[in-house]
């Protein structure tokens, strides 16, 4: 067995766990961080930015929203649920963080929505040569502060499966773990910080807790080693439980993130029906995709289906699409035709020359072109008879004032013949929220609310700010969350430290 001794170990080297070992390496403490993958950053290497308010970047773009103002609006959307010190805590601290990851060398492009109503909140890593938002350029932080981890000495064992929390005297006292060679690592230190992630891989996780068959009515990102051991451990020595939720958006599987023209043009406020076929919200909200997969869960099959036909994508053809996002980028259908075929003919990602960032099933199941509505109804199993009750009832409202839910009559667009093109689309989210019980200091804490002495938590393992739906109208917020708190993990870890032992 090897035997190592620190001031702090940190279990996952992922956004938070590093964040948090690099602000506590720069207090001066020693740490170790046992991440069980080859690699930092966990699933933020898929991003691109996070929440801060009143950052430079925003000063810059004569974007005035304050604290204050992001405080009161927060707190008002989750009904004051989460503990309100530690958000006025995060928001703070907000925007020092852009500014001490800027000091690490890292660039951000600026401040963004990340849809038209949604605050323009999301701190943007910038691609060097590159003047646009783009995919999965987070990682370039993420390699940014790993350098400056090893700088100041943070030692980082890979391959690394910590099996559980050491306890000595109530307080925590340290790790075991194994490498990839089958050795047994006992780690001891003063303090122990936890964030690996949340649960967002474990389908069996997903289906005790939230109620979801994965593959079946969810259909969420799955980061391999995501398996929530992190939260497990942290129970099993008496840690408390929170409510724990999903990062509810909406995909169509098959299609997002990989045809991505065809995906977007699906993603309009056009009209979405349900499995009985009728309409079930506003289509204007398909913009923040929360409300929309919050939606499509209370429907029958927990999916929903969107219609547009050749009128519809030809006004698309000379007018650009309504909705844009910065993550996607489309902004027209130039490439529909091209997305099209190599959709219909079932070619690989590879084959079609589109984009291979996913390994989306490449089966047409979800995406259909159909000649009429009874078509419609066959191959989607839409209730027939209810189907062309709400297009005939959705066309005299065309152009108008919708009576049923209020849409803007500029998206109230007839579907009147031609060729159909229609999209399934179920749950997504990019992982689980919340789990371990902690106070604004990221101190873990009992059930009964006492403190775990030396014990702290972090990132999505212990983000409960939520309530029962993500905050989409502030993006970057569970990136915000994960380096923030990470950040206050690795503080409060080196002044418990200091405080207790020194």
């Amino acid at each position: 067995m090897l035997h190592l001794e620190a001031d702090l170990v940190v279990i996952g080297g992922g956004m938070s766990g590093l964040t948090a070992a690099t602000a506590a390496a720069e207090k001066g403490a020693s740490v170790i961080v046992l991440e069980k993958s080859g690699t930092t950053g966990g699933a933020a290497n898929m991003g691109m930015g996070f929440f801060a308010v009143g950052s430079e970047r925003q000063k810059d773009d004569m974007y005035d929203y304050t604290v204050d103002e992001a405080f009161e609006d927060f707190m008002t959307y989750t009904h004051w649920r989460p503990n309100a010190r530690l958000i006025r805590r995060l928001f703070e601290q907000s925007a020092d963080t852009v500014k001490w990851i800027e000091d690490m060398g890292v660039e951000f492009l600026g401040a963004y929505k990340y849809f038209m109503k949604s605050k323009t909140t999301w701190h943007v890593v910038k691609v060097p040569g590159s003047n646009k938002p783009t995919e999965r350029c987070a990682s370039l932080m993420i390699k940014a502060m790993t350098d400056r981890a090893l700088e100041l000495g943070v030692d980082f064992r890979f391959n690394t499966s910590v099996k559980k929390i050491l306890m000595e005297d109530g307080y925590a006292a340290g790790a075991m773990a194994v490498n990839a060679s089958g050795e047994e690592i006992e780690v001891l230190s003063n303090a122990v910080i936890v964030g690996t992630g949340g649960f967002g891989n474990n389908v069996d996780m997903i289906k005790e807790y939230l109620g979801y068959e994965w593959g079946k009515d969810i259909f969420t990102f799955r980061i391999p080693g995501i398996d929530g051991e992190g939260m497990k451990m942290v129970w099993a020595v008496g840690g408390g439980k929170t409510d724990v939720n999903m990062e509810i958006t909406y995909n169509t599987p098959g299609t997002t993130d990989i045809y991505k023209t065809l995906s977007e043009t699906m993603r309009q406020p056009n009209l979405m029906v349900n499995l009985e076929g009728v309409r079930f919200m506003n289509e204007e909200v398909m913009m923040n995709t929360t409300f929309t997969g919050n939606a499509i869960v209370r429907q029958k099959g927990r999916c929903g289906f969107t219609i547009i036909n050749d009128e519809i994508l030809d006004n698309y053809r000379k007018h650009d699409l309504d909705f844009i996002t910065h993550h996607h980028a489309v902004r027209t259908v130039d490439n529909w035709d091209r997305e099209l075929q190599a959709y219909i003919k079932g070619e690989g990602i590879e084959a079609s020359g589109l984009s291979i960032l996913h390994d989306d099933e490449q089966v047409p199941t979800n995406f259909w072109v159909c000649d009429s509505i009874e078509d419609i109804a066959k191959v989607t199993g839409i209730n027939l008879k209810n189907l062309k009750s709400t297009i005939e009832s959705y066309n005299a409202m065309a152009g108008a004032y919708d009576k049923e839910f209020n849409k803007p009559a500029r998206y109230m667009r007839a579907l009147k013949g031609g060729r159909y093109y229609v999209a399934r689309h179920f749950p997504s989210g990019y992982g689980s929220l919340g789990g371990i019980k902690t106070d604004h200091d990221m101190q873990v804490l009992t059930p009964e609310g006492d403190k775990v002495p030396g014990l702290f938590a972090c990132g999505t393992d212990a983000c409960s700010i939520f309530g029962d739906s993500y905050c989409f109208i502030m993006p970057g917020s569970t990136m915000g969350f994960a380096i923030n708190s990470g950040r206050i993990a690795g503080y409060e870890a080196v002044r418990f430290i200091d405080e207790e032992f020194e």
